[in-house]
């Protein structure tokens, strides 16, 4: 393992200076629309404008009434949040058919299906939701007109403790046929593989069946939520694509008839819901080329570096030996990188990654001076605390002190951090809050911070 160092001030909490509540949810946009949110799951940074996914899971709606899912965008720099989208359909019983948006990511086209490149490239975001019908659906935004479309990518059996979904988006160039794909990583199905096509609803031609079928797959080893296996994250290392499922790491093997090849099993999973996340490349600090660094989620939870071309691995950082000496506890199950690691370029230490975290204390567990810790949540350790790892593989710890109106301090988890897409600004931008499972109402939020400040020793 390598070294790690904990950056607090000295009464045990971050440097409060600076950051900045940039969206509280609860109020409105400039057209009078309802901006709220239990979680704020999700930024994406697109066309020089930063989008932010929300969701309602656990929502016990206030006056406004039962919300849909919605992406909401910043146009500017201190300018107001503001709903893009709304996804507003109802069911026949009157709930929101889509309460959560449950991936947000911009791809872009310069060649179609066969490799051909296009007369000029082709962008477009692209989200997808928890659906209470159980369809997986991928909604793709015309960037010229400003319209979303839906496409239908599988149905399956909505059951009272899961929903299928689509995780996590990829694009990747084929290395043989010159096509640029777009990839969904779907949980129960597997990894759909859509090419540009004009005429496609939404412009995307997805496949039928997926890629990498993770049906077939044996979770005997790690069980996971139910059996079920998540796609978490995808990542390209030296041209070549990989994805988290589960507790392993699969590598897309291009060409006309492409096929997916397992590199990587956790050989310490441990018990944990989802397994890797935040699959990520970095540079190969023992030779050339690139790694994967993956944090294990969990009641064994790590980094990992994983060198995908013998599969073998690396502990990167022990979360649970590193929280408990900086905390002067000893946690439990602790999620780290929820949907991605942020690299950031630092002038004088050059690339770090952000990695959000959410952690529990159990009861038996000494309680850290200044930290807010609900017992009611199975011990939910209530701050939001990010990593930074730098590039000589040493890791600081932060926490950002802001206060929403709803909720005060309790932030409840960094599930997304992206820069600033705007070009005179140099900031970072942390979204979060967890329900757990646990009933909660206008709680997601989104915090700005300068560059300087986010990652000060």
């Amino acid at each position: 393992m390598l070294g790690f160092a904990v950056a607090l001030s000295p009464n045990g909490r971050a440097h409060a200076d600076g950051y900045e509540v940039s969206y509280a949810a609860g109020g409105k946009d400039a057209a009078g629309t309802f901006t709220g949110g239990t979680e704020m799951r999700v930024l994406a940074a697109y066309d020089g404008k930063l989008y932010a996914g929300n969701g309602y899971w656990e929502d016990r709606p206030g006056a406004e009434g039962p919300q849909g899912a919605e992406v909401l965008v910043l146009d500017a720099p201190g300018a107001r949040w503001r709903v893009e989208h709304s996804f507003d359909e109802r069911l026949p019983d009157g709930r929101r058919r889509d309460f959560a948006i449950s991936a947000l990511n911009g791809v872009t086209f310069s060649t179609d299906g066969k490799g051909t490149p296009l007369a000029k490239p082709v962008s477009m975001l692209l989200a997808s939701s928890w659906d209470r019908t159980g369809a997986t659906r991928v909604f793709s935004r015309d960037s010229e007109t400003g319209t979303w479309t839906a496409t239908v990518l599988a149905e399956d059996r909505p059951l009272p403790d899961f929903l299928p979904q689509i995780r996590s988006f990829a694009a990747h160039r084929d290395r043989v046929t010159g096509a640029d794909h777009v990839f969904a990583g779907n949980d129960p199905r597997g990894i759909f593989s859509g090419v540009f096509d004009k005429g496609a609803t939404g412009r995307i031609r997805w496949d039928g069946a997926p890629e990498l079928d993770i049906r077939t797959l044996s979770t005997a080893a790690f069980p996971g939520l139910g059996g079920r296996l998540r796609v978490s994250s995808f990542a390209e290392a030296n041209g070549l694509l990989y994805a988290a499922v589960g507790q392993q790491v699969f590598e897309r093997v291009d060409g006309r008839e492409p096929s997916w090849r397992l590199i990587y099993t956790n050989p310490q999973p441990h018990y944990s819901q989802t397994g890797l996340r935040g699959l990520t490349a970095i540079a190969n600090p023992g030779g050339p080329g690139q790694v994967l660094l993956a944090a294990v989620e969990g009641n064994s939870a790590r980094i990992v570096r994983i060198d995908p071309r013998s599969g073998t691995e690396a502990t990167d950082l022990d979360i649970g030996a590193f929280l408990n000496q900086a905390w002067q506890t000893r946690v439990s199950y602790v999620i780290a990188g929820y949907n991605d690691m942020t690299e950031v370029a630092d002038t004088r230490r050059g690339k770090m990654l952000l990695i959000g975290i959410e952690a529990f204390i159990p009861p038996a567990s000494p309680r850290p001076p200044g930290h807010t810790v609900l017992d009611v949540v199975h011990g939910l350790e209530a701050g939001a605390w990010y990593l930074i790892r730098h590039p000589d593989g040493h890791y600081d710890l932060r926490q950002i002190d802001a206060a929403l109106p709803e909720i005060g301090r309790s932030l409840v988890a960094v599930r997304s951090i992206r820069l600033s897409p705007f070009p005179d600004e140099r900031a970072l931008y942390f979204a979060g809050y967890d329900a757990n499972n646990t009933a909660i109402h206008n709680s997601a939020w989104i915090v700005r911070a300068p560059i300087d400040l986010a990652l000060m020793p």
